[in-house]
């Protein structure tokens, strides 16, 4: 049987004893030291009734909190639940809701965050929370490791995508789905291979590029995941120098930020770092030419995904990175993944060179949205996963993205949909019309923007709107700017719906 990532928290303490394997910017632990804590963890679930399938909740930054307790949450047979620290009380409820969540695992400072979901009255009354600085330690058991009950088809975690029907979705991801991903990170791009085992782990755990894609196969191999909770360039340097960082993960805005810091010529960058994996956004040739200038044998991957892939798709390798024909191509497909281009009328692969959906299948991708049967039957169709991006696919296997079918903006390497932030704007009483939409960004990839009609007689300013929206979702998904138009002037279609690619051009964006 294959194995699952929850074997290694038993092989790592036998292989990798003394290894360091987590560091935050507070606490080391070796191999041993965190095995013993994620079972500990996990014989402490159990202890409280949590029993193989049950959802566990994480509400937990960058820290090896949140690595012991993601571990622990396995090796108990259950699945890990990883909530986005960024939500707003209103999202952070639902998240919890949807999920049906029997106990959720805090962090110190998050504790106030779930408090306040709680007092909304809209939780099971019957929730047990375990904070960090109080009930966590006392959850910990011990004894014998237990048996997880778990194989590889069961599902290991739940995160969330952007939604576009208000709120976020949960992604059902299978053991297979974690152990494949890890492989195809080893194996195409030379992810956590000896003597390359320190990895800078700064982009959010509740995301899949962090959790599957930089920790599982540093972990897997033995290695070590240095933890930042938050990005600032000289911490970066710092750290990379301090921990002799190999390996990191970087949207393209962190990257270009360090470029302009100056971070990429410090002592750290120069002598310890390998390897630079980007995604989340395109990483341009002025900008590959600078990080290849600065650090000439740092080798760089180009990689694109979904959540719902589990997550990797393609990926564009340091051979071909700066290759001139290649620049703005998300790469070829990954070992363990099958990617087409297909038509979205007639469902076949499209010619090469023509725009069509992407869609993939593999034995990495998601189960299902959680308790949403109708839009996982409408992303899941004939063993193929519908992504909703399109793309053209050259005679060599080479993809090139060209735009989001499902209106996603793509921010600061966050998945924002223009749907749920309009679905807000209506709900605000001096709104009539409104359209969302991502706009190029030189800092952001791109930038939220939104277009707004006021109801006859009222009004409301751009400081009061976003106010208003600050209270339902996440910070980043505010839009920075907003035009007012008159009502009426929206461009629709024949069915009265908003047509946002002339809407962009009446604007100007």
């Amino acid at each position: 049987m294959m194995w699952t990532l929850a074997d290694y928290v038993r092989l790592n303490a036998r292989r990798y004893p003394d290894r360091l394997a987590v560091v935050d910017e507070v606490s080391r632990l070796s191999h041993r030291e965190l095995s013993a804590r994620a079972q500990a963890v996990a014989r402490g679930l159990r202890a409280v009734g949590v029993q193989p399938g049950d959802h566990v909740g994480i509400l937990a930054g960058n820290s090896v909190f949140c690595i012991e307790s993601f571990l622990g949450v396995i090796c108990a047979g259950a699945v890990a639940v990883m909530y986005n620290w960024r939500w707003a009380t209103e999202e952070l409820v639902h998240g919890v809701a949807s999920t049906e969540a029997r106990v959720v695992l805090v962090e110190t400072q998050f504790a106030e965050a779930l408090e306040a979901a709680i007092a909304t009255g809209k939780l099971d009354p019957g929730l047990r929370v375990y904070r960090q600085d109080g009930g966590f330690e006392s959850l910990l058991a011990g004894g014998e490791p237990i048996d997880p009950q778990i194989g590889p088809a069961d599902p290991m975690c739940v995160l969330f995508t952007g939604g576009t029907t208000g709120f976020s979705k949960g992604v059902v991801l299978s053991h297979r789905s974690g152990l494949v991903n890890a492989i195809n990170e080893r194996l195409d791009v030379g992810m956590a291979q000896a003597g390359e085992n320190v990895a800078l782990n700064i982009t959010p755990l509740f995301h899949s590029a962090a959790l599957l894609c930089v920790f599982a196969p540093h972990y897997t191999s033995g290695g070590t995941n240095v933890l930042m909770h938050r990005f600032d360039e000289q911490r970066v340097g710092d750290v990379v120098a301090r921990e002799r960082v190999t390996t990191s993960f970087m949207i393209p805005n962190m990257i270009r930020r360090l470029l302009q810091a100056g971070i990429f010529e410090t002592t750290g960058f120069q002598e310890h770092l390998r390897q630079l994996h980007t995604g989340g956004g395109l990483l341009r040739m002025p900008d590959k030419l600078a990080v290849r200038a600065l650090t000439p044998s740092v080798r760089m991957y180009f990689r694109y995904g979904l959540t719902e892939a589990g997550p990797m798709v393609t990926r564009l390798l340091d051979s071909d990175i700066m290759r001139p024909e290649l620049d703005g191509s998300i790469g070829q497909e990954y070992t363990l993944i099958e990617a087409r281009v297909t038509d979205p009328v007639s469902g076949q692969p499209a010619e090469p060179g023509t725009l069509g959906e992407i869609t993939v299948r593999g034995p990495g991708i998601m189960l299902g949205y959680y308790k949403r049967p109708e839009e996982t039957a409408a992303a899941l169709r004939d063993g193929w996963l519908h992504t909703g991006d399109l793309a053209v696919r050259d005679e060599e296997g080479y993809f090139y993205f060209r735009d989001r079918a499902k209106d996603m903006i793509k921010t600061g390497g966050e998945n924002v949909y223009a749907a749920e932030i309009e679905q807000v704007l209506y709900t605000h009483p001096a709104v009539m019309e409104c359209g969302v939409l991502g706009v190029p960004s030189s800092e952001w990839d791109e930038e939220v923007r939104a277009v707004v009609a006021l109801r006859p007689g009222h009004a409301a300013t751009d400081a009061e709107l976003r106010e208003y929206l600050r209270g339902f979702l996440a910070g980043y998904k505010v839009p920075k700017k907003f035009v007012f138009m008159d009502p009426g002037v929206f461009p629709v279609n024949s069915s009265g719906k908003i047509v946002k690619s002339n809407l962009r051009q009446l604007v100007g964006w």
